[in-house]
């Protein structure tokens, strides 16, 4: 197996640089600026509510950590409130010292920016000390040692060498220099040992558009001491990578992982990047498209299946979707791994089943009613043809398409495409939008506050908004469903009312949910929730609010009560929820489109008392917003002329268990108030409390 270096140890002076860059919880993570947000927002919570990782950093770090934002905060209590109260060199103070920070968005281009200004600080440190001591930088957070490969079967790694003792590849390269990048292209990557073509597959999508690469690189030629800062996002935040250059090699001074032609060294440095993100080489098996291009850009990206289980492919709605994102310049990947397709016939035709691909080009040919594609396999090797394809037609669409062929790139008509491709991932990188990033934690309690995410846009736009799940690891399966609801609420000062104008409500499952959509100038509020840790409080609880947009919004964050919660919701809810009513008793329930449900009763009358009882027969992959352990059933008692949730139910994935869900309840009216069961504490402004309409 590997050899290792012969001196890994990290000197203490060294240390004592990542001290005054690098936060005491993350680590060796940089994010979103010099001191890193989440952990700004962790040093608020108790110590019981940090992870044993967390728990077992350096004390003298942590310490020095809060020492600092102690001193800061003084400073701001007697410095001019017209200054920044932040780090972040977006956050301002707005007339009280009650009142929350605003942040504004900034261009994608300028964060990337201010990132690459404060990993120059942490980069000219490391070198000037790499000097004066004469040493290389060995990185000893993700030594040249066998546990940074991992667990599996790598014959090929026979030694860890620094990047200036690898054997050029090829007698081309021999000629050459190495760089970060030069000239780069997708042909110029091959895929390694490793079986990570979702992240190498989005690697060549990147390399299409080499001004993407900046954004990624922050250490942009090639030094002696061997340091080198990439920049990924991970969990919806920006984080800046420490590496050194040494790489596992073969016993032939080849590199045994992924790798660039003409001594281009960006490919390794991200997949090393990566590696050391989550722990290491081995952890990169698998994944999927979505997952390597937000990682590599930070942007959202739509996700198409096209082979649907509930409903019918529509086509033709697919080929438009398709043509605009390839008019609009932007990043594609397609998976392969037809349902219906046996492994014989993908071998037969030379597709990999399983397999992460770039889309290159999308075309109609005679008018319209012939549709190609242009995939690209990462491996570069593909073999695919088909009759339908003939010289003909080849030389009509390199008519339309004239840049440089890719190797690996082959085309393949609609039909074909759709019977051996089971996804589209389209990303919405745009260097000229901008962002805002904030960490949260879904609440523990019915009756625990919740945290809202304010946001003011001044004019329409276009707004992306995603809510990332931050799993312990990327091998993780997500089990809880996750939703936010956003709606208007400009009129919410005055009339106490929200989502007057809009009201929006997203639930998915597996880690992250997505919207996006035009919204009007005003004033909305964001609240992301998951009923799933009201009965595990042990589960790892922290996201990320991720909001792209195509102009310039401000945001701020404030806590307000679970019944703040509930009115957004309701409000949602009773837009698009199956409605019945019965005399004087309205009942709301979601559709199956959501991940969850919602049970919403209203009280018409205006003296009588609502009593209603649900009995809950059959709960298989589920979680009630009220108790543990369904089936079971509840009683309630709704005061005139106000409405309450009586429940929330989510999916929970659990291998081999279909969701399954089945209740009735009875409904009756009294002069008499009973007590709810189970109980609600109306006084703590519980979820489920009594709403008044």
């Amino acid at each position: 197996m590997a050899t290792a270096l012969s001196n890994t140890s990290t000197d203490s002076s060294l240390l004592s640089i990542f001290e005054q860059w690098w936060c005491p919880i993350c680590s060796s993570d940089m994010e979103d600026g010099p001191l890193c947000q989440m952990c700004q927002k962790v040093i608020k919570e108790s110590e019981e509510d940090l992870s044993n990782n967390d728990q077992s950093k350096s004390a003298a770090l942590y310490s020095q950590y809060k020492l600092y934002r102690r001193a800061k905060s003084k400073e701001y209590e007697t410095g001019d409130q017209d200054k920044s109260i932040s780090d972040d060199k977006n956050a301002v103070l707005i007339n009280s010292e009650a009142a929350p920070p605003t942040r504004m968005s900034l261009t994608i281009r300028d964060r990337r920016h201010m990132h690459e200004s404060g990993a120059q600080v942490i980069f000219n440190k490391i070198k000037k000390y790499c000097r004066q001591e004469n040493i290389h930088f060995v990185d000893d957070q993700f030594p040249p040692i066998d546990a940074s490969i991992g667990s599996g079967t790598f014959n090929q790694v026979a030694q860890w060498l620094r990047i200036s003792n690898v054997a050029p590849s090829s007698e081309e390269d021999r000629k050459l220099s190495w760089t970060i990048f030069s000239s780069p292209g997708p042909s110029d990557i091959a895929q390694g040992a490793l079986g990570n073509c979702w992240l190498v597959a989005a690697l060549a999508l990147v390399s299409e558009k080499p001004r993407l690469l900046e954004h990624i690189l922050l250490t942009k030629t090639i030094n002696n001491e061997g340091v080198y800062m990439v920049r990924v996002c991970h969990n919806g935040l920006w984080k800046t990578i420490i590496i050194d250059d040494c790489f596992p090699c073969t016993r032939h001074k080849n590199l045994v992982f992924t790798q660039a032609k003409r001594r281009q060294l960006y490919v390794p440095l991200i997949e090393k990047s990566c590696a050391k993100l989550f722990g290491s080489y081995a952890a990169l098996r698998s994944g999927n498209m979505r997952e390597g291009l937000q990682l590599l850009t930070g942007a959202p990206c739509d996700y198409i299946d096209l082979q649907p289980t509930n409903n019918t492919l529509d086509g033709d709605m697919v080929w438009a979707q398709l043509l605009s994102a390839c008019e609009s310049k932007l990043l594609i990947g397609v998976s392969s791994g037809g349902t219906a397709v046996s492994s014989e016939e993908y071998a037969h035709v030379h597709i990999h089943k399983d397999h992460a691909f770039s889309l290159l080009a999308a075309n109609a040919l005679r008018d319209a009613s012939w549709r190609f594609v242009l995939v690209r396999d990462p491996h570069s090797h593909s073999t695919y043809r088909e009759e339908l394809v003939t010289e003909s037609i080849l030389k009509q669409l390199r008519a339309v398409n004239p840049e440089k062929r890719s190797t690996g790139a082959f085309w393949i008509s609609w039909p074909r495409f759709l019977r051996y491709f089971s996804s589209i991932t389209i990303s919405h990188y745009n260097s000229d939008h901008y962002d805002i990033r904030e960490v949260g934690k879904f609440t523990r309690s019915s009756t625990q506050q919740v945290t809202t995410y304010n946001l003011h846009v001044p004019e329409s736009s276009t707004i992306n908004i995603s809510l990332v799940y931050h799993r312990r690891d990327r091998k993780t399966r997500t089990s809880h469903t996750q939703s936010f609801v956003l709606c208007d609420t400009s009129e919410f000062a005055a009339t106490g009312i929200v989502g007057a104008r809009e009201s929006i409500i997203m639930s998915e499952r597996g880690g992250l949910t997505y919207w996006v959509g035009a919204l009007r100038a005003g004033d909305y509020a964001l609240v992301p929730f998951s009923t799933s840790f009201w009965q595990n409080d042990k589960e790892k609880r922290d996201f990320t609010i991720v909001i792209h947009s195509s102009v310039q919004i401000s945001l701020t964050t404030e806590t307000r009560p679970a019944t703040f919660l509930a009115d957004c919701l309701i409000s949602a809810v009773i837009r698009i929820a199956n409605k019945k009513q019965d005399k004087e008793a309205v009942f709301y329930t979601t559709s199956n489109k959501l991940r969850f449900r919602v049970f919403i009763v209203e009280n018409l009358s205006i003296t009588n008392y609502l009593n209603l009882d649900v009995n809950i027969q059959i709960a298989k992959s589920v979680r009630h917003s009220r108790f543990i352990g369904a089936p079971h059933a509840t009683r309630d008692c709704i005061p005139p002329r106000h409405r309450q949730i009586v429940f929330a139910i989510e999916w929970i994935d659990k291998t081999g268990v279909a969701t399954s869900l089945s209740y009735s309840y009875l409904h009756s009216h009294t002069k008499q108030p009973t007590d709810p069961r189970p109980p609600i504490s109306i006084s703590g402004k519980d979820f489920h409390s009594w709403r008044a309409f």
